[in-house]
């Protein structure tokens, strides 16, 4: 909470320039505004920005920075969902009295229901334990700073609508009542099982050559079948990436600059500051104590050497041994068990102590460090990892009992008694006996890039792609003529960023939804490390799809059902009812055989998925065979052999706990609801219901 908010005034003034810009009805946007609807409500451009601003303004105070265009996406998701929950929501938290008391607000902060975030801000780090007072301390002071002020209060304002949306979940969930009905219909499903025998021929053993399928015949299916084949709406692309690289050139040009920069190195007066002044990598200056850390091409080498340029992921670079000696500071690698003592009686505290010596005693008697640790040490930051904290120095930020005691201590081993610190009693071993030896090293990396003349050229030939081509023939055939790979996208939202592998690509799709239409051809696109030109091919209204897009699937079903119509008149031709014999007659094709079933089952054993035929066989009577019907894969008959349906009950409650665990199972974050970017788990099928009672239109991909 005590982060210093960066940059906020210039955000603010960018988004006032852009709100004015928009409002001032530019040939971007013309005089519609209107950003879409919910519940009856329309949602203007500007009350869209505004709730962008906030969450903005919330993600500065957090991030320390001002968002990035990869965190608007986000941003603008979470603002659109704070509508859902102001217009969808909240309306119905009204009518059901869902309310937050002032007692509940304070109770949020510093009672005994501690929000979430608030506790995990107030955890110390180091040893995972929530620090109550820290929460007074920081209330205290947050009024002398005008930021830190309105962080806060931005912050608080999120507590209520978390809280009254925790509550209306809760009140739902509680509807959610399971019968006993229900329960017992759950025991039957798992416990009712049926054996049939089964004659079945699969549609591939009539070869598809044999079986015609006109354009006529597959209209009718799909007309038949519409609500199978409901689609939103979308657009498809075929699209040439021409990656950004450096050339040949560009490449000469890097390793002449490393060079310099080697010999630039060999020569500084101070390597940290070269480094730093002349690297693209983090960490151009290092020290470290232990010599196994360090880099692998810096081993053997004399102090002051500097290393051959390599290229790393990418990278040219190059290292120096600045320093290999004794330094002003002591260094020592330990590891330690944490026993806290917060918010503990006198008694409680020598008892911690008592707990603290057993361990030592285990420890002196063979017991493994690491293993107490990790049944033991409160210290979450490191009690998997053996307690291991690693290298600290005399400086470093340790409170001062726990370096006292590591310093004092003279070779490897373990402390023999407990340490104090205002966390509580640490169990401390020493693994490397205390050194000044210090190891100093500077690093620095170059990034490849291209150059002006590079991009250029990789742009000349992106262009020349879209100022060739004018429809979607012409520029398949003049990419494949340049040697150019054509790629497609097919189903893209009005929402999507992503088009292929380029994650975002959200221009792109701005320009299929507001500008393009099938087979038009774009102008070049920029997208990170790439140049992208590209091609409208085809356009999906909300509603049926269309038969062109879906045009295997459906030719292979109506041949499907073609198939099973002569697999039927062939089976009506044989006389008799034993499926082995039936066999026998068809040929080799057909198959016979028996399987077990139980309710849940959804596939037969040599048959496939086949989830119809599953209910079929145990709506049969023992004896009773079925008529050849069509499934998935081909044509099956069924007999009954034995049906075995089990006892009653007394008490269903294992299976009732089943069909409630089930249904609690189906939630999960739906958003990123309100302002705080804390996940919100709710109800999936509340909020699906929620969101289609209120009727939303989306129409941001007009904007963004």
């Amino acid at each position: 909470m005590g982060k210093i908010v960066v940059g906020v005034v210039a955000f603010s003034m960018v988004a006032f320039i852009l709100a004015d810009f928009l409002q001032s009805g530019s040939g971007l946007i013309g005089n519609d505004n209107e950003i879409g609807e919910i519940a009856g409500q329309d949602i203007t451009y500007e009350e869209f920005q505004r709730k962008v601003d906030e969450l903005s303004y919330v993600f500065a105070v957090n991030q320390n920075r001002n968002p990035l265009t990869e965190d608007l996406a986000m941003i603008r998701e979470q603002a659109w969902n704070k509508l859902i929950l102001e217009k969808a929501y909240y309306p119905q938290f009204d009518k059901l009295g869902i309310t937050v008391t002032d007692a509940e607000a304070v109770d949020m902060v510093q009672g005994n229901n501690i929000n979430p975030q608030i506790r995990q801000t107030f955890t110390d780090p180091n040893t995972g334990l929530f620090q109550r007072e820290n929460i007074t301390r920081y209330l205290s002071t947050v009024n002398q700073d005008p930021q830190q002020r309105a962080a806060w209060l931005s912050f608080e304002n999120t507590l209520t609508p978390i809280r009254r949306m925790t509550k209306y979940e809760s009140l739902l969930d509680k509807t959610n009542y399971v019968t006993k009905a229900e329960a017992k219909a759950a025991y039957e499903e798992q416990m009712t099982n049926v054996s049939v025998e089964y004659f079945y021929v699969p549609f591939y053993s009539i070869p598809d050559s044999t079986v015609s399928v006109s354009r006529t015949e597959m209209e009718g299916y799909l007309n038949a079948h519409k609500d199978e084949y409901q689609l939103e709406e979308s657009r498809s692309i075929n699209y040439v990436l021409f990656p950004i690289e450096p050339s040949a050139a560009d490449t000469a040009f890097m390793l002449r600059e490393i060079i310099a920069l080697k010999r630039g190195l060999e020569n500084a007066q101070n390597d940290s500051t070269y480094a730093s002044i002349n690297s693209d990598g983090f960490q151009p200056y290092t020290v470290i104590n232990d010599p196994e850390l360090l880099p692998e091409p810096l081993k053997g080498l004399e102090k002051g050497a500097v290393t051959e340029p390599q290229i790393v992921n990418g990278q040219y670079q190059i290292y120096k041994l600045s320093e290999f000696g004794d330094g002003d500071e002591y260094y020592s690698n330990v590891s330690h068990i944490l026993l806290p003592k917060q918010g503990q009686t006198e008694e409680a505290k020598q008892n911690t102590l008592l707990m603290a010596e057993g361990i030592i005693e285990q420890l002196n008697n063979g017991a493994d460090f690491a293993t107490l640790a990790a049944m033991n040490s409160a210290d979450q930051s490191n009690s998997q990892n053996g307690g291991l904290i690693g290298w600290v120095g005399e400086s470093s930020q340790l409170v001062q009992p726990f370096k006292d005691a590591v310093f004092a201590f003279e070779g490897i081993g373990l402390i023999p008694e407990p340490v104090e610190t205002q966390f509580g009693y640490h169990i401390i071993q020493v693994n490397e006996p205390k050194t000044t030896q210090v190891i100093k090293y500077a690093r620095i990396v170059k990034d490849f890039f291209a150059s002006d003349e590079t991009l250029n050229e990789i742009y000349r030939k992106a262009d020349l792609l879209s100022v060739n081509s004018t429809d979607v023939a012409s520029f398949k055939a003049t990419a494949e003529s340049s040697g150019y790979t054509v790629r497609n996208a097919a189903g893209l939202g009005k929402n999507d960023t992503r088009v292929g592998t380029i994650s975002d690509a959200r221009s792109v799709v701005l320009w299929l939804y507001n500008d393009a239409s099938v087979g038009e051809v774009s102008e070049v696109f920029e997208l990170g490390n790439y140049y992208m030109t590209a091609v409208m091919t085809g356009k999906q209204d909300k509603g049926t799809a269309k038969l062109d897009a879906i045009a295997n699937e459906i030719e292979a079903k109506v041949r499907n059902t073609k198939k099973a119509q002569i697999i039927k008149d062939k089976i009506a031709d044989i006389v008799g009812d034993d499926f082995e014999a039936m066999k026998d007659v068809y040929g080799s094709d057909a198959r016979s055989g028996e399987a077990d079933l139980t309710l849940s089952s959804n596939s037969f054993t040599g048959i496939g998925f086949a989830p119809e035929a599953v209910g079929i066989a145990f709506s049969l009577n023992e004896g009773e065979k079925t008529n050849p019907f069509e499934v998935t894969n081909g044509v099956l008959m069924i007999r009954s052999i034995t049906k075995s349906v089990p006892e009653e009950l007394e008490d269903y409650s294992t299976y009732l706990a089943q069909v409630q665990a089930a249904r609690q199972a189906q939630k999960e974050i739906v958003s990123n609801f309100p302002l705080t970017f804390s996940p919100l788990f709710i109800s999936d099928r509340l909020h699906k219901a929620v969101t289609d009672f209120a009727e939303i239109t989306d129409l941001r991909y007009k904007f963004f």
